[in-house]
Order: structure tokens, then sequence, then C-alpha cells
């Protein structure tokens, strides 16, 4: 249980930290830059350690490479995305609003497998999608005003690009295998590097800040980026994923929102603590 708390809090910081970057003006693309680099460079450690230990009887021709770039390098487009509208929500709408909106992304790919693979949800599986959906519509609208707050817009873009990116793992858990996972993760997060790479140098953003500040940022996100994966996996390993999935993202909602208003004294609607609560509601049924 401790992994899993260290799980929800590494990524609980990552909104944290990204609410310091976007309130300090530094560069979105350099942050996201070096965070991904991070990512990439220990999938690449991960890759070559595997391939050490198998010795000669590694085979490249094994690999599936139709998974593996087929399915990572669009995947590669979203986790990019992702984290950018994901820096650019927090600034717009306060880190409590984009971290529950990042974590009701696992939505999009459960509709997706219905359609696809007819996985077919339980009726309280159902309604959580169902809170889920209330709850967006819920924060997002305004009677009298026009309807839906075009401010909310990086909510929506978040929620769609988080969503394929963790749409992407499920079409590689169906499409391609265990011993290739590290290679697809390499190519995911150097895809979404070079991507961040490359806007790094032709948007100029951030001027308040250096290049190193950026970086040095951006490499701190990596770690605990890196980190909730690391500890989820090994809650995994004595916590049924049934128990762990719905505690780890509730949680992380919960702790994002908790310490958004104790460290940044940001204001929290009563329509946002209503959305809130819908929402970790909604995230333990869908996992039941």
């Amino acid at each position: 249980m401790f992994s899993l708390f260290l799980a929800i809090l590494s990524s609980s910081s990552i909104a944290w930290l990204f609410k310091i970057t976007e309130s300090g003006n530094y560069n979105r693309y350099r942050v996201t830059t070096a965070n991904y680099g991070v990512a990439f460079f220990v999938s690449l450690i991960l890759f070559l350690s595997n391939v050490i230990k198998q010795g000669s009887q590694f085979n490249v021709t094994q690999i599936h490479w139709s998974s593996v770039l087929g399915v990572g390098i669009p995947a590669g487009f979203c986790f990019f995305l992702s984290l950018v509208f994901y820096q650019k929500s927090v600034k717009e709408n306060g880190a409590s609003l984009s971290g529950m909106f990042g974590k009701l992304g696992i939505l999009l790919p459960m509709v997706i497998a219905i359609v696809i693979w007819h996985e077919i949800p339980t009726l309280i599986q159902t309604l959580g999608i169902c809170l889920a959906i209330a709850a967006m519509i819920y924060v997002n609208y305004t009677p009298g005003q026009g309807g839906l707050k075009n401010k909310k817009t990086s909510l929506i873009m978040l929620f769609f690009a988080g969503g394929m990116a963790e749409f992407s793992n499920k079409m590689f858990q169906k499409m391609g295998q265990v011993a290739d996972k590290s290679l697809f993760l390499f190519v995911v997060f150097f895809v979404a590097f070079c991507l961040s790479l490359f806007k790094s140098f032709n948007v100029i953003e951030g001027e308040g800040t250096s290049a190193k500040k950026d970086y040095l940022i951006g490499g701190i996100v990596g770690i605990p980026n890196l980190l909730s994966s690391v500890f989820l996996i090994s809650a995994l390993g004595s916590i049924p994923a049934t128990v762990a999935f719905p505690i780890y993202s509730s949680g992380a909602i919960a702790l994002i929102t908790l310490g958004s208003f104790l460290f940044f004294r940001e204001e929290i609607s009563k329509k946002s603590w209503i959305a809130l609560g819908l929402t970790m509601i909604a995230m333990i049924l869908v996992n039941i």
C-alpha cells in the first residue's frame, strides 16, 4: 500500500510542478522536452539492459515492429499533446480541474474498446462513465452565458489527448508483445521528445526564464512522471488492479486538489468541488 501512496504522490506532484512552471512563465516546450528526454533515456537503458540480459538469444527479427512503430509513433504525438495541454490547462483552469480531466482521459479507451473489441462494461461501470460525462458537462456549462465556456477548451483537449495516449497503451497491449514494451516506450517518448525539441526552438515563450531553468524544471518533472509508473507497477504486485487503479485515480485527484488549495491558495468554486466529487466516484465505479 505504501508503493501505491508513493505513486499517487508522484502523479500529484506533476500537476503541482506544472503550476510552478506556468505561474513562473517558463517555456512550456522546453519543460516538455526535458521531461520526455528523461523518459526516453530511461526507456532506452531498460531496452538495452534487456538486450544484454538476453545475450546471444536476442533476435531483432523477433520484434513486432508493426506494433512498436505503428502504435508507438502516433502515441508519441498524443503524449506530447497531452503534456502540452496539461500545462496550458493548469495555467488557465488551475491544477485541480486539470488533474481531474487528465485522469478522466481513461474513459476514452474504455469507450473505444467497447466499439472495437466489444468489451462491454458492467452496469456499475456504465454508471461511472455516465457520472464522469456528467461531471465534464457540469463543470463546462454555464446557463445564460452561451453554454460551454470557451476558456475550458484546454480541458477538453487535455481529455482527448490524454485519452488517446491511454488508448495507445491499450492498442499495444492488443497488438504487441510484452517483451517489446521497453522498446515501445522508447519510441513513444523519443517521438514526443523530438516534437518538444522542435517546438522549443521554433516558439518564443517564457522569455522571463533562461533555457537552463526551463530544462532543469522539465527534468525535475520527468522524475515523478517516471516514478509514478514505477511505484504503480510495484503496487500492482501486491494489490489487485481492481483496487489499485480506482484508489490511484481518485487519490491523485483528491491530493492534487488539496495540495493546490494548501500550497498555492488556488480558489476552488463550489461547482468545481461538486465536479471533483462526481469524478472521484466515477473513477472508482469504472474500475470495479
